[in-house]
């Protein structure tokens, strides 16, 4: 045992059902599993609670939907998180179960464990993640059907994220053959040639890999924390406009899960 709990125990935040608000599968209906733990600290995070890896309360949502929390103690054993994110999947359709943060690959170790038994029972596997964790990817893309992968741009996060890291995680993936998009938050006071190179990585990474088109999702932030504007309608024109010139997959999609009043 350590103090985290025995080594396959998961540090997790919360299991609940929801509608997924950003990117690619937006609008689709996801069982959660949020981690506990990040890496980094981006000015706008909207989940302050999830971000140190360290044990702690954690609610389990009993029916879709409806809030129900059952308050429990973290980290769960991984027949826990079976039984709580099945009695969710089985209690009406869902898309998939997006696996989520904080940042989930900071417990690839641990989720090791539970990713097989969550495929063996039918559930396409979801990860979103900032893209830095490498050796954490590699160790679960099999059992991936979807990677959302967020590319930082320190104009807007106020974080300084190695590109060259996040460029060799989109590979991975990639060359993987799992479903994979990037999403890029877009603030008030983006830095151009940022989202220039960002944008750039994408395009080469997708060269690189036959039959690879990953789309980029444009997210203009949610004000939230630090963060007090979102950029205006003319600057979104104008950022997609820039990306489209250098790749012609790039789409706008703001954070629908909170124009909706979801979680």
């Amino acid at each position: 045992m350590t103090a985290s709990g025995a080594p396959s125990d998961l540090l997790v935040s919360e299991v609940f059902s929801a509608i997924q608000g950003e990117a690619a599968l937006v609008g689709a209906r996801q069982v959660f599993l949020r981690m506990t733990g990040c890496n980094i600290r981006c000015a706008y995070c909207d989940q302050p609670e999830a971000l140190e890896k360290r044990p702690g309360p954690c609610r389990i949502e009993r029916t879709p939907g409806r809030r129900d929390w059952d308050r429990v103690e973290s980290p769960l054993a991984v027949e826990s998180v079976v039984d709580a994110v099945d009695r969710l999947w089985r209690a009406m359709p869902h898309h998939s179960v997006s696996v989520t943060g904080g940042e989930p690959l900071m417990q690839s170790r641990r989720l090791v464990g539970l990713f097989p038994k969550l495929a063996e029972l039918g559930m396409p596997l979801m990860a979103e993640t900032n893209g830095t964790l490498v050796h954490g990817l590699e160790e679960l893309v099999g059992w991936l059907t979807y990677v959302s992968m967020d590319v930082k741009l320190p104009s807007v996060d106020g974080e300084r994220v190695d590109p060259s890291l996040q460029q060799r995680f989109l590979d991975v993936a990639l060359r993987a053959g799992v479903d994979t998009w990037v999403k890029i938050v877009v603030g008030a006071h983006t830095d151009t040639d940022e989202l220039s190179k960002a944008v750039a990585m994408v395009a080469e990474a997708a060269a690189r890999t036959p039959g690879a088109e990953p789309v980029i999702y444009l997210q203009p932030v949610t004000p939230f924390a630090a963060v007090t504007h979102a950029p205006t309608p003319d600057d979104v024109l104008t950022l997609q406009e820039l990306a489209l010139w250098r790749y012609p997959h790039v789409r706008v999609v703001p954070q629908t899960h909170k124009a909706i009043g979801q979680l």
